[in-house]
Formats: structure tokens, C-alpha cells, sequence
């Protein structure tokens, strides 16, 4: 759980909680436009239950928004075919994917920066295990 507790740290979801004040004084950006690379205020969790869910895993990836997919619901053929669709999309757009525990992955676009010591330079390899 070290590399989901250190991605959710680096967001700003660690143990401090932004008083109402503060939360309520930010503006929310547009859903549909992209963000901008200094705007980080969101994760989303997606748990796809087929590949068919996919669309949505991409078009949050699309917007700049860095996208935990939990596919540990998904039938064993859907979900290889979720981690290869989530490879495209991370070569595509010049993002990074990164697992989390054998059934959670982190894709993250290009702008955002995940530290972790414990993994492996050659993670592409990793991914296919």
C-alpha cells in the first residue's frame, strides 16, 4: 500500500483535510475542457466491471486527470484487454502507468509526477505479469 499512500500524499488527500473555508474558495474547473498541468485537485477512481468501461478510464485520462482503475471485478480476458488499452493510452499521450497492487493501476498524464523508490526503472515489463 506504500505506492497508493505516497500517489494519494503527493494529491494532497493524506491525512490533512483543507478546512470548508478553503475548499469552498477554490473555483472547480469545466469537466469537459483539459486541465492545466499546475491543476491536480482531483483523482478519479474507476472500478470498470467490462471493457467496455474503457471509453471512460480514457476520457478522464484524456482531460488530464490522473485515473486509478481497479480491475480486479473484471473477467481475467477483459481485464488483460484494460491493461493493454491502458498502455496505449499511456504511450499515446506520453503518460505513466503504474501498478499498485496486482489488480489497481495509477495512469497518470505526462504533467503529473509519481515518486516511488520501490518500482523498476523497465515498468512496461512489470505491467505484463
Amino acid at each position: 500500500m506504500g505506492v497508493f499512500k505516497s500517489v494519494m500524499t503527493f494529491f494532497g488527500f493524506g491525512d490533512s483535510e483543507p478546512s470548508k473555508q478553503e475548499s469552498a474558495a477554490k473555483p472547480r474547473a469545466a469537466a469537459t475542457r483539459p486541465r492545466r498541468s499546475g491543476d491536480l485537485s482531483e483523482i478519479i477512481t474507476l472500478d470498470p466491471q467490462s471493457y467496455a468501461d474503457c471509453r471512460e478510464v480514457a476520457a478522464k485520462f484524456r482531460m488530464n486527470v490522473p485515473v486509478i482503475v481497479n480491475i480486479g471485478a473484471m473477467s481475467e480476458p477483459d481485464a488483460k484487454r484494460m491493461l493493454d488499452f491502458m498502455l496505449g493510452l499511456k504511450d499515446g499521450l506520453e503518460g505513466n502507468l503504474r501498478r499498485v497492487t496486482p489488480k489497481v493501476f495509477l495512469l497518470s498524464p505526462a504533467n503529473v509526477s509519481v515518486n516511488d523508490s520501490e518500482e523498476s526503472e523497465d515498468e512496461s515489463e512489470d505491467l505484463m505479469r
